[in-house]
């Protein structure tokens, strides 16, 4: 008798879930995925951040050429420079190798 009883719970709340699924707005959306062109784009100093926590000399090197803001903090205020020094036993004269070209 319990397997009845849960067999009739669970089709309620089945039940319960395509009301609140057909009048939600997630429902309203079309199905078809969007046709824009639209691209996500970072300003450079941010890439610049992000190139100096991955350590890619090459990246970093074409966004300085291009006026990177190398003052540019990231969520907790840290700039490049800073988060290199934090890794001064790591690799911090890695930091030396960088051609700017100036």
């Amino acid at each position: 008798m319990a397997d009845v009883q849960e067999t009739k719970n669970a089709l309620w709340r089945r039940d319960e879930q395509l009301k609140r699924w057909n009048i939600s707005e997630t429902n309203k959306v079309s199905p078809d995925p969007k046709t824009d062109n639209v691209k996500v784009s970072f300003e450079d100093s941010y890439v610049f951040l992000a190139a100096c926590s991955s350590g890619d000399k090459t990246e970093i090197e074409k966004l300085l050429r291009r006026g990177a803001d190398i003052n540019t903090p990231n969520v907790d205020g840290l700039t490049a420079l800073h988060q290199q020094f934090n890794e001064i036993n790591d690799n911090a004269s890695d930091l030396d190798t960088i051609n700017v070209g100036y």
